[in-house]
This record gives structure tokens, sequence and C-alpha cells, in this order.
């Protein structure tokens, strides 16, 4: 089997580079924005009748930390859009057999009417207004997916993430997530003997983690079934005081050095999911620990800190 990765140069992507380099029988492409604009719908066909695949793995889209999503909602949405519509179409008439498509947890309401939130709730109410433009991007790719399948009885489906993270992640300081960002200022702050260290918001908002070489690995096994629903991939919440206290403890930092800078954007308060259906379709399944996780993730962002994303 002829897999495309899209997005192949992101972390997920590197990750699952890292997986099928060792045990793999298939052949995967890993595709990079450099290499084809997928917002081109004729590079993107192009490259599709090209590379005859019989597979897709789409994690290619415009991405970006809350701050990033607050300044660039326009972006996020028309390039997603345009993104997701022509890998769909491009699937769809050089007759991909099998696609796995990667949404995101934040596509959900911040007003739902229950937590956790499940596989039936995408559509139900607006997302936070931080991140509307990248998140109805998403949605809409959900809803494409779901009306190929319907209609032309594809072997799509939609996989629905928390908080990635891990290494290859993008560790710069003005659009990174939570965590990379964190992270790499506090790197900063230590090589500088810095008596302050300074967090965004309050640190009340809970989060959801999970590691990104599990979720590649993940992402394989999907590959290999037929399922086409919807299904969320997520771990155990918590605040991001405690993400915040995780990489004081690997890092070796004095927690009473750090403060919160109140006056920063919060976004979402909550955003719990379930991993009810999970469990189910993956019962053996084990995520790592978030602190075996983060220290990995420093362990490599520290051996590596010249070749980051920064």
């Amino acid at each position: 089997m002829k897999v495309l990765v899209t997005g192949g140069s992101g972390m997920v992507g590197q990750n699952i580079k890292d997986l099928v380099s060792v045990n793999s029988i298939d052949e995967f492409v890993f595709l990079s924005s450099k290499e084809c604009d997928l917002r081109n719908k004729y590079e993107t066909q192009c490259y599709f009748q090209d590379g005859n695949f019989d597979a897709v793995i789409h994690l290619a889209a415009k991405v970006g930390g809350l701050y990033k999503n607050l300044n660039s909602n326009i972006e996020m949405f028309c390039d997603n859009i345009k993104i997701n519509e022509n890998v769909l179409e491009a699937c769809h008439k050089y007759r991909v057999r099998r696609g796995i498509f990667i949404l995101s947890s934040c596509i959900y309401t911040s007003t739902p009417s229950k937590f956790p939130m499940d596989e039936s709730m995408i559509h139900e109410g607006p997302p936070h207004p931080s991140n509307e433009g990248y998140a109805y991007g998403k949605r809409m790719m959900e809803m494409l997916v779901r009306h190929y399948n319907k209609k032309y009885n594809t072997n799509f489906m939609c996989l629905i993430p928390v908080n990635l993270y891990g290494k290859y992640d993008n560790f710069n300081l003005n659009d990174s997530h939570v965590l990379p960002g964190v992270m790499h200022r506090f790197y900063i702050n230590k090589q500088n003997n810095a008596q302050k260290y300074e967090v965004y918001g309050t640190g009340n908002p809970f989060r959801q983690f999970v590691y990104a070489k599990d979720f590649a690995e993940i992402i394989i096994n999907c590959l290999n079934n037929n399922n086409t629903e919807n299904l969320i991939v997520c771990n155990d919440e918590f605040r991001i005081r405690d993400l915040v206290d995780t990489v004081c403890d690997v890092m070796e930092i004095d927690k009473t050095l750090v403060e919160y800078d109140t006056e920063m954007s919060d976004g979402c308060m909550r955003k719990t999911v379930s991993n009810e259906k999970f469990k189910i379709l993956f019962p053996n399944i084990e995520f790592t620990s978030f602190k075996d996780g983060v220290k990995e993730t420093y362990k490599w962002f520290n051996s590596n800190y010249e070749e980051i994303r920064k």
C-alpha cells in the first residue's frame, strides 16, 4: 500500500515517519508545503495524479497556538477550507481507498450541554471565539468527509485529538501551543538565571494532552481498519498550572519563581472530551504518562535546540 502523509514535516508526520521506518511493509510518502501548495487545486490534483496513492493521512493545516489564532481567524479559516476541499476532492477523483483526516478538539463549543463532550456533539453550538476560524475550518472538513462517505461510499474517517505534544513540535515563542511555548520560555529564562518565570494567563483552564508518538501509533492502527466513524483521542484532564508544575519538575526549576500574567487571555476555560468510544475500539492501547512524555520532549528539545522549529 502506498500512503501519502500530508503535513509530513510537522510533529505528527515526523512521529509517523519514525514509527514506519522501523517496521512497516507499506510505502509512505511525506509531503511538505514546500513540495506542493495544497491550497492550490491544480497543484494538489497534479500531485495526486502523479502519486497514485492507495491511502492518505491528512495532517496538513494552517495551525498555531492561542495568540496566533486570536490574530489570524480569517487566514485560519480560508486556508484550511481550501486545503481540505482540495485534498478530499483529489482523494475521490484519484480513487484513494482509505483516508484518515485529522480534526482537533478545539472544534467543540465552549458552552456544551454536558461534559465530557463526545463525537455526537461536534456541531453543537459555536466554538470559542479565540479560535473560531480554525475550528470552523475543521468542522467543515468533518461535514465533507461524512458526505463523501455517504455519496461515494468512500472509506474515510476523522480522528479528533486533544492537545498534542512531543518531539518535532513547534517551539516558536510567538505562535506555539501552550506546552512548547512554556518549555521554550523557561529554557531561555534558565539560561539567563532569571528570577521570574512568566506564564501567560491565570493557569486555571483545563486541558487534555496526548503524546504525539502515541497518536502516530493510533493513526496507523486506524489506517489498517475500516472504521469510518468520528473518533476522539484523549487522555486525562488537568489545569494549565499542573502542566507548568510538571515542566518545572522536569527542567528542575523552582516553582516559587513562576508568575502568571493574568492580563493575558486564557482562551476557552474548559473543553473536556470523552474517550469512552476509543476505549471500546482500542481497549489495549496505553497512553504515555504526561510526565514521561514531557521528559522525553525536553530531552529531545535540549539535544536538538539549534535545529528545532523556533
